[in-house]
């Protein structure tokens, strides 16, 4: 319980230093380099065997949302400049030290304490939701956004847990990518 605590805290504190004190690119970078050094260091499940009707699943999802049209999705609630650099950038960083934590890390964690594979897929599911109430604290987010893109995320975490224990974390990262990349591509289209 004790490695569980400290790991949260050491989570959040390295995301807090880093996106307080870097400049954001430099920052998105860095943590990408440092959870994917992490991979070895928990001895995550690395393999990457997942059915290849989730990526197709997903690339076709990533198609759609960039064919609706505009006032079916209200991408100006996020209020963030995404320059080419940064659209490669955040989904990269994004899937990677998100997954790695919450599907990687915490969930390896979880599990040796709660040993309930649901239960610990809820409580990281929950955690994976709630992180991103920074979005909306340093305003990149409108709070109506947070709130109801929330119960996604959830849903997606939930996902992305079963896809973990079952397929790995390059899966995970992999499909987080495929769900982050799209979106970005279609904010980025719209300003440039």
């Amino acid at each position: 319980m004790i490695k569980l605590i400290f790991n949260i805290i050491l989570y959040f504190l390295l995301i807090y230093l880093i996106e307080k004190n870097i400049k954001f690119e430099t920052g998105l970078l860095l943590k990408s380099i440092l959870f994917a050094i992490l991979i070895p260091i928990y001895n995550l499940k690395f393999h990457i065997d997942s059915p290849s009707l989730i990526y197709i699943i997903f690339i076709v999802y990533g198609i759609i949302i960039n064919i609706l049209p505009e006032k079916w999705i209200k991408t100006d609630s996020l209020r963030i400049y995404i320059n080419t650099k940064r659209l490669i950038l955040i989904p990269i960083s994004a899937s990677i030290t998100e997954e790695v934590f919450f599907r990687g890390i915490l969930n390896e964690l979880l599990v040796d304490v709660i040993n309930n594979v649901i239960y610990v897929s809820l409580i990281s599911s929950f955690l994976f939701a709630l992180i991103h109430i920074f979005n909306f604290l340093n305003g990149i987010e409108e709070k109506k956004y947070f709130l109801i893109t929330f119960p996604f995320r959830f849903a997606f975490g939930i996902f992305f847990s079963i896809i973990y224990f079952k397929y790995g974390i390059l899966s995970t990262i992999f499909l987080h990518f495929l769900v982050d990349f799209p979106a970005l591509l279609r904010i980025y289209k719209r300003v440039h």
